[in-house]
C-alpha cells in the first residue's frame, strides 16, 4: 500500500491517526496489507529534503507498527537526485556510503516499532545487484530484509543471462526474501517495454520452479505495470502456473 498515493492530504500532514483509520478501514474490509510503500532516494544531494523524507519514511513505519503491518519498503534511487536513472557514479563507494548512512538511521525507529524494511534493487540505482545489496543489508543489521524484482535486474546488457541473475540472487538472499515483484518486457533496441507475464523476455514458468527449489512458494508476490485486463490475465496466468 502506498499512503501517500492513496491519500495525499492527510499524508502531507502527517495526519497518523486519520490514515491509521484509512488503512485499518481497508483491514477491517477483508484486505491484507503486507507492506507500506515508502519509496525515498537516501542519496538525495539536498540535506534539508533528505531530512524531510526520513521523516515520511518514520510517519509509514510508525503506521505499520499501529496497523500491525510490520514492513515498509524502498528502492535506494540515484546520483541524479529526484531522477532516479543511471548516474556514472551510482555504483561507486560513495554512493554507496550515503545510502547506507540514510538507513541506518532508521534503525532506532524500525527497532521500537518490531518493523522490517525491505531493500529493492534495481540495475541503474545505487544498490543495483545481488552483491551490493547483500553488502548493505549486511552492515544494516538484523531489520533490513529483501524485495526480488527480477526486471529490474536487467537490461538490454544482460536480458540473456536472467536465469543466472536470478540463481545467484536467491543464493545470496534465499529466506531474507520477503517480497517478490513480477513484470515483464521486451527490448525495443535498448528501452524496455512492458508486455504481460506470459509475452516476455523472462520465462516465468522457470521463475516459479526455481523459487520452488529454494522453499520460496510462500512468499508474496505483486504483479507490477499492468492494469486492467492485461494485469487479470497475467494473475491468471501464475494462477495456472503454480497449480
Amino acid at each position: 500500500l502506498a499512503v501517500h498515493k492513496s491519500w495525499p492530504e492527510p499524508y502531507q500532514a502527517h495526519e497518523t491517526a486519520t490514515l491509521a483509520a484509512n488503512i485499518q478501514h481497508l483491514q477491517q474490509a477483508g484486505l491484507s496489507i503486507f507492506l507500506l510503500a515508502s519509496y525515498f532516494n537516501p542519496a538525495h544531494s539536498d540535506a534539508d529534503f533528505l531530512m524531510r523524507e526520513l521523516a515520511r519514511v518514520r510517519l509509514n513505519i510508525e503506521l505499520a507498527r499501529h496497523c500491525h503491518i510490520g514492513v515498509v519498503g524502498s528502492e535506494t534511487g540515484s546520483l541524479n537526485d529526484d531522477d532516479w536513472t543511471r548516474h556514472p557514479d551510482n555504483h561507486g563507494a560513495t554512493a554507496f556510503h550515503k545510502v547506507e548512512q540514510s538507513l541506518a538511521r532508521l534503525r532506532p525507529d524500525l527497532a521500537l516499532a518490531g518493523c522490517d524494511f525491505l531493500v529493492e534493487a534495481v540495475c541503474d540505482h545505487i544498490i543495483h545487484d545481488a552483491e551490493s545489496l547483500a553488502r548493505l543489508n549486511t552492515r544494516l543489521g538484523e531489520h533490513f530484509l529483501v524485495t526480488l524484482d527480477l526486471a529490474n535486474l536487467l537490461d538490454a546488457d544482460n536480458v540473456a543471462d536472467w536465469r543466472e541473475i536470478l540463481a545467484d540472487f536467491l543464493g545470496q538472499h534465499g529466506e531474507r526474501i520477503r517480497l517478490l515483484h513480477f513484470k515483464n518486457f521486451i527490448l525495443a533496441g535498448a528501452d524496455k517495454v512492458s508486455v504481460g507475464l506470459a509475452q516476455g523476455l523472462i520465462d516465468y514458468a522457470e521463475v516459479l520452479l526455481m523459487l520452488a527449489q529454494r522453499q520460496l512458494t510462500h512468499v508474496p508476490i505483486i504483479v507490477e505495470e499492468l492494469s486492467g485486463e492485461a494485469l487479470r490475465e497475467s494473475v491468471d496466468y501464475l494462477r495456472r502456473l503454480s497449480r
